[in-house]
This record gives structure tokens, C-alpha cells and sequence, in this order.
């Protein structure tokens, strides 16, 4: 029996210009799409691409196309690309959480079907209805997926060619924190889920066997639990791997966990710190944070040979035009390796999204610009043009040859050689992608 070709895509951003963002490597590829391509059953044959760096076969057959995307450009690309597969006559399927935020019609405006919610449970329902002619055109998540039975990701489906050597791999699901700006926080309902340690350890083995022991755990929260991540931590150490991920602070007050992590193979942790304004923490429920410890935090971090990533934002209410020097200054101060900075997005779906839909505080609804590098509100504290002009300055003052040397030459987390290299090439990618006004992390 033939089998029936599913094309699944992870769609780029698009540049300033309206244009997809197109690079040599796809250094992180995303999860979403090697875990549907586990739970799709055997008689469909499925391909998986990323856009950022894979060409898209639009001249094949295809029975079906999935797509899923980040928010802002990464979902306006898939509607683009779901309007060009309909036009050739191919059914098209979307997700992904942007499109599961949004309202529903401005994805069915481009889509035969909708899902939304997490859907590793509704994909093989669609599929079946697909094959018998009775595909709807929107599935809501009826139960939350039991992370506990998840399968081994299909990490075969990733062509070598176009992807770097990190592997993502998911401990953990989701954050329970408040913070009113964050989609992922909305999107999984404040919900947090651990994977059994053999189940995660599994996976670690699969993507080694794909060709690589540098392993990033996409979770948004991976700290959180001691308990759990100290049993994880344990037995990934025999697994000689090189690990990434992010967390939030509360990691950094355990010296003895932060000491298991590097044991286990940490040697990169983001945090999504957001300001050293502690007014601005309390614009968005996140004022727990205390930008007071920041700096201890990170030195017991870099002691324990673990580099730091930071993610923060700019244009908060507490924010005034001081915020882009203060921000340069502690960044420089504290060696950050990786520093990620986001102009303030009310992503829809969000409560800062309704909040500010309430003031009327939205003056541009073109959600290609919802990419965290455009001001698309009115600040409080500035004007909606000095909060972009300030943003952009302060990337390239950043990133300047200068100050990456500042910031990574002699940096207390005293990485491995190979590791260092890897810093400093991902500093020069995102220099490249501040030359070319595209919001470093966005692809």
C-alpha cells in the first residue's frame, strides 16, 4: 500500500524586509515537529525541514503539510507558506503556540485545519480523519498529554546537512510562574510536568546516536524541582554529554545543585532575568526575581563553570531612556557570554496583550513586527521611537568586537576551549544578525 507523504515544516522569521531569514545551519532545531513525527503512525511517510536553513521541496507531491511557528514573523511565514501549499491543491494543518494564542480565525484565514493546545495526542486523531475524509478544521486539545508516555523523538528525520550539533531534548514541560508578558506561561496554563529520568535519559542516548553528545534541554523552566533534577543531573553524568537550558534564579541558592549540573555536563544556563529595574519587575508579576541578588547569582554560576545567558526586556513601565545604559553597564559588569535582549511584545493571547488592548496603548497590530525587536505600544516612560532607537544602539554597542572580547575573554566560567569557540562563534551570528536588524534568537 502506497504510504501517504507528510511534509512537516518549522517556518523562519522574516527580516525587516518582509524576507524569510535563510542561514548555513539550523543551530537549535525545534522538538515540536521530531515529536509528531513519533506519534504519526506507519503508513504515512513524513519529512521534517526547518526553513532557516533547509530548502522547502514545494515541487514534490505532497498528501499533506503540517506547520507550527513561533510568534510574531515565525507564524505570519506559516501562513504564507500554508497560502502556497493550498494554492497547489495541498491540505494544510497548523499549531504550534502562536497559533494556538491568536484567535482562531487569523490562521484559518490561511489553513484548512486548526489545533491548538499541546498535540501530541491530536495529531494521530487528525491524521485518521484525514485519511477518511473527514478532516474538521479545528481541534482543541481535549486532555493535557501524559508527558510519562511520550515516545523517542525521530531524530533520523533532521538532515545532518543543514543542522548544527546541538539536539533538543525535553525534561521538563512548562513554568509555573506568572509572568504576565510570557506565552509559554499562558499557552500551558502555569502547568509544570517531569518526564521519567529513563525516559529523558532514552532520548539523551537517541540524539547521541544521531551524532552528537552536545544536548540542549528545551525546557523553559529546568530548574525548578531539586528533587527531580538532582535524580536527572545523577544519571546524565555517566552519559558524557555537553548540555545547555534555561532556568530561573532560585537554582543559583543551591551551590551544591549548581555543582551537580556542572558534574552532569552544564556548561551554559539562560536566564530570563529581565531587568534590573525592580519597578519594571512589577509590571509583570515577576518582582520575586530581586535584581539585588543578580550579580551573586551569576558569580556562583561562572564558579561552578557554567556560562551565562541572560534574556531581558526593554520598554517596561518602570523604564525610562536611563534603562539601555544601565542595562550595557551591568551586562559588561557581569561578563555576561550570551546576552538577549527584547523590546516589551504584547503577544497575543497574553495578559499584558488584553491589558494593553484595555489602555489602547497598541498602535500597530502588523504582527510581523511582533518579533521583539520593534516597539508596536506606547511606553510609559519614552516614546515608542526612542524605545526602538535605544534597543538597537544598545545591541550594537553589545556586540561590538570590543566588547564580546570584554565580555568572554578571561570569563570566570573558564569554559573548555571547544565550548569557548562555540561562544564566540554564537556571538558572531548574532553580531551578524544586529548588522542586518534581526532580533538575535529569533531563528
Amino acid at each position: 500500500m502506497k504510504k501517504i507523504k507528510i511534509l512537516l515544516i518549522s517556518p523562519t522569521g522574516l527580516d525587516k524586509k518582509g524576507k524569510p531569514i535563510v542561514q548555513n545551519k539550523t543551530y537549535l532545531p525545534g522538538l515540536t515537529m521530531l515529536q509528531l513525527a513519533a506519534v504519526t503512525p506507519e503508513n504515512f511517510d513524513v519529512r521534517v525541514v526547518s526553513e532557516t536553513s533547509e530548502p522547502i521541496p514545494f515541487d514534490e507531491h505532497w498528501d499533506l503539510v503540517g506547520l507550527t511557528g513561533m510568534g510574531g514573523s515565525g507564524v505570519v511565514r506559516g501562513w504564507q507558506l500554508s497560502d502556497i501549499f493550498r494554492a497547489k491543491g495541498v491540505t494544510t494543518v497548523m499549531g504550534g503556540i502562536a497559533a494556538s494564542l491568536c484567535k482562531p480565525e487569523w490562521t484559518l484565514d490561511h489553513t484548512d485545519c486548526l489545533v491548538t493546545g499541546e498535540a501530541e495526542d491530536t495529531w494521530p486523531v487528525v491524521l485518521d480523519d484525514f485519511v477518511n475524509g473527514r478532516l474538521k478544521n479545528y481541534y482543541k486539545m481535549e486532555t493535557v498529554p501524559d508527558v510519562t508516555k511520550f515516545p523517542e523523538p525521530v531524530y533520523e528525520k533532521l538532515n545532518k546537512r543543514y543542522y548544527g550539533f546541538w539536539r533538543p531534548v525535553q525534561a521538563t514541560r512548562g513554568c509555573p510562574f506568572p509572568c504576565t508578558f510570557c506565552s509559554i506561561s499562558e499557552f500551558y496554563k502555569r502547568s509544570y510536568r517531569k518526564r521519567p529520568v529513563e525516559q529523558v535519559i532514552r532520548d539523551v542516548r537517541a540524539a547521541k546516536a544521531h551524532g552528537t553528545r552536545y544536548i540542549t534541554f528545551i525546557d523553559d523552566n529546568i530548574g525548578v524541582d531539586f528533587k527531580y533534577c538532582r535524580e536527572l543531573w545523577e544519571a546524565l553524568i555517566e552519559e558524557n554529554i555537553i548540555w545547555a537550558s534555561q532556568c530561573s534564579l532560585q537554582l543559583t541558592e543551591d551551590e551544591d545543585m549548581l555543582a551537580l549540573a556542572a558534574k552532569s555536563g552544564c556548561r551554559i544556563l539562560s536566564f530570563g532575568i529581565e531587568t534590573v529595574n525592580p519597578k519594571s519587575l512589577e509590571h509583570i508579576d515577576k518582582e520575586w526575581n530581586r535584581p539585588e541578588r543578580y550579580e551573586k547569582a551569576f558569580k556562583v554560576v561562572q564558579k561552578h563553570g557554567i556560562a551565562v545567558s541572560t534574556e531581558m526586556i526593554l520598554g517596561l513601565d518602570g523604564d525610562n531612556k536611563d534603562v539601555f545604559e544601565t542595562t550595557f553597564d551591568f551586562i559588561m559588569k557581569n561578563q555576561i557570554s550570551l546576552p538577549r535582549q527584547y523590546i516589551l511584545t504584547p503577544v497575543p493571547g497574553t495578559p499584558l496583550y488584553e491589558e494593553m488592548l484595555t489602555e489602547k496603548r497598541i498602535f500597530d497590530h502588523d504582527f510581523v513586527k511582533y518579533n521583539g525587536g520593534d516597539a508596536v505600544f506606547h511606553p510609559k516612560n519614552m516614546t515608542a521611537e526612542e524605545l526602538q532607537a535605544g534597543y538597537w544602539k544598545l545591541y550594537q554597542k553589545l556586540y561590538s568586537a570590543k566588547n564580546i572580547f570584554r565580555r568572554i575573554a578571561g570569563n570566570p566560567s573558564g569554559l573548555s576551549p571547544y565550548m569557548n569557540m562555540f561562544v564566540w562563534a554564537t556571538n558572531m551570528v548574532y553580531r551578524n544578525h544586529i548588522s542586518r536588524d534581526i532580533t538575535p534568537g529569533i531563528v
